[in-house]
């Protein structure tokens, strides 16, 4: 058997790894667009803040790949499937023969259409390892910066940037930060404790230009503020990667379009990650590709032996010492859900515990202190009325 994969994120090496452990026999082929080894791609915050190399970040030493026995094949793009031949086309002509095919193609930045920002020299999305290294090449021409997009990516970069001692400002379209992790009250002692830090937050911002000749100066707002800075650096989300997919007519919506399997429509083709849209949704976050990329390497191998039934939202942010983790769903828009929330500004605390019409702790948000043991409590579904006063004081029993 060989299997191949398109893509060598941890999606990719996530399955490479499943695949060879379940046949060791096989050929595991993965084909990396990028002329580097597989990296921590949430490490690139670290490399952009000047805390660590993009060396540091690379998971795995060349040699390792040989002793696993993957062929992974990097700067290799593909640019074409040829499902009928059970074949990917390389950029070079070279076609490579499978029995069985993953897409963890991953997502790329989306860029909002924003007059100027296109043209602008001085704006930047942050994805790749190629764009750290544009980044931070340009930052000596740089004192104050414009982040658009209040997120989880945002944010960090924020951080990031800040560290290099640049003077910051966060433009948020939405009426708060992280708007689908934490509420208002919950952005409220955020925005004030990344303000003590130095990174100015404007929210209910939304960006009429990208002002400027031929270099970035500022972004205008619609309502007629100007902010100026001389880069701008785009987090406003992603767009899965499906132009294979797509061409090869597999079924696309905003993602690869899989099923619980993470089966597409075309034989023999599977899909993971960012890549890929189960029951609607495209989580485009690390744990949901790991799970995905683990249950499609087991249809890979032995079909029907493992079923995907989603994945528990989880996000853990730390800047400068600000530790915040959103578990499971923090913001139940109607139905018959109960919510309860502590609010303390002046110490930087923020805590809310979410459940359901039978009383089970179905999400969490905790700002400004650890919580380890609340993403196993919100897993657990426990039942959260009768433990909610020790919830709400920031005391989390053992489950």
């Amino acid at each position: 058997m060989r299997y191949a994969i398109v893509g060598g994120g941890i999606a990719g090496i996530t399955a490479a790894r499943k695949l060879r452990s379940l046949d060791p026999s096989a050929e595991v082929i993965v084909l990396q667009e990028e002329p580097y080894l597989y990296y921590l791609r949430p490490a690139l915050i670290s490399v952009l803040a000047g805390e660590k190399t993009l060396s540091e970040i690379v998971a795995f030493p060349p040699d390792w790949y040989e002793k696993q026995g993957i062929a992974y094949e990097q700067g290799k793009r593909a640019v074409r499937l040829l499902p009928e031949r059970k074949e990917v086309e390389l950029g070079d002509g070279t076609r490579i023969p499978y029995d069985a095919l993953l897409l963890a193609t991953g997502a790329e930045a989306f860029r909002p259409p924003i007059p100027g920002l296109a043209e602008r020299e001085g704006v930047f999305t942050l994805r790749r390892a190629a764009d750290v290294e544009r980044i931070i090449a340009y930052l000596k021409r740089v004192e104050r910066a414009i982040v658009v997009g209040g997120g989880l990516l945002g944010l960090e970069a924020a951080r990031a940037l800040v560290a290099r001692g640049l003077s910051i400002t966060v433009l948020e379209a939405h009426g708060w930060l992280l708007p689908r992790q934490l509420d208002p009250p919950g952005s409220e002692v955020l925005s004030r404790i990344l303000e003590d830090m130095g990174i100015e937050v404007l929210t209910g911002a939304r960006c009429r230009a990208v002002r400027g000749k031929m270099e970035v100066e500022g972004v205008e707002l619609e309502d007629g503020r100007v902010v100026e800075g001389e880069m701008v650096l785009v987090s406003a989300g992603i767009r899965p990667r499906v132009e294979l997919a797509e061409e090869a007519g597999i079924s696309v919506g905003r993602g690869v379009v899989v099923d619980d399997f993470m089966r597409s429509d075309a034989p023999g083709i599977f899909a993971c990650g960012d890549a890929a849209e189960w029951r609607g949704q495209v989580y485009g976050m690390v744990p949901a590709a790991r799970e995905q990329a683990g249950v499609a390497a087991s249809n890979m191998v032995e079909p029907g032996s493992a079923r995907y039934g989603g994945t528990i939202p989880s996000v853990r942010l730390k800047v400068v010492g600000v530790e915040l983790l959103c578990v499971g769903n923090t913001q139940p828009q109607g139905g018959p859900h109960s919510e309860a929330c502590y609010a303390d500004p002046e110490r930087g605390i923020y805590r809310k515990f979410v459940w359901d019409h039978r009383g089970r702790l179905t999400g969490a948000v905790v700002l400004g202190e650890k919580a380890p043991q609340l993403e196993a409590l919100v897993r657990s579904h426990i039942a959260a009325p009768p433990i909610l006063e020790e919830l709400l004081a920031g005391t989390y029993p053992e489950v």
